[in-house]
């Protein structure tokens, strides 16, 4: 299957509970107030395509990375992409962890409950108090991490 996506960064620290590489949607609709990747939604000279293959062996060239973040706007709207990335990083050995807007009760209606694999939850929120969770800082309050081993 061929991934939209714009860029890949390796060698990620601290946005998992594990080191890894990044790799960043297309696009997102939410709106967020105080994006941080606001510079990225309508910069389509940075979009890629890849095999889904090619993806997981670059991840898994780097010695350091043991796993892939899907983060950087919203994979949870290229869904078909994001579900083949997750899966053929878990068939390789390789930690998950997708970033998505959505609440918890959100992305569970829309895709099922997730299966080995990290999820953080939640919008950023301007003024939400920051804080930490399995060693990853959050930005808002509101968001959270969860574990599905």
């Amino acid at each position: 299957m061929m991934i939209r996506h714009k860029g890949i960064e390796h060698t990620v620290y601290g946005e998992a509970p594990f080191l890894a590489a990044r790799i960043c949607a297309i696009g997102c609709s939410r709106g967020c107030p105080g994006c941080h990747n606001e510079q990225l939604k309508n910069d389509d000279s940075l979009i890629r395509i890849q095999e889904v293959q090619e993806i997981v062996e670059e991840v898994r060239s780097n010695f350091f990375n043991e796993g892939l973040v899907l983060g950087g706007l919203e994979w949870t709207e290229q869904p078909a992409e994001m579900q083949a990335l997750v899966h053929a990083c878990k068939e390789a050995g390789l930690q998950v962890m997708i970033y998505t807007g959505m609440t918890e009760e959100q992305f569970i209606k829309r895709f099922g409950e997730p299966d080995g694999i990290w999820v953080k939850y939640g919008s950023y929120v301007p003024g939400g108090e920051p804080h930490e969770m399995y060693g990853v800082k959050l930005a808002s309050s509101n968001q959270i991490i969860k574990k599905y081993f």
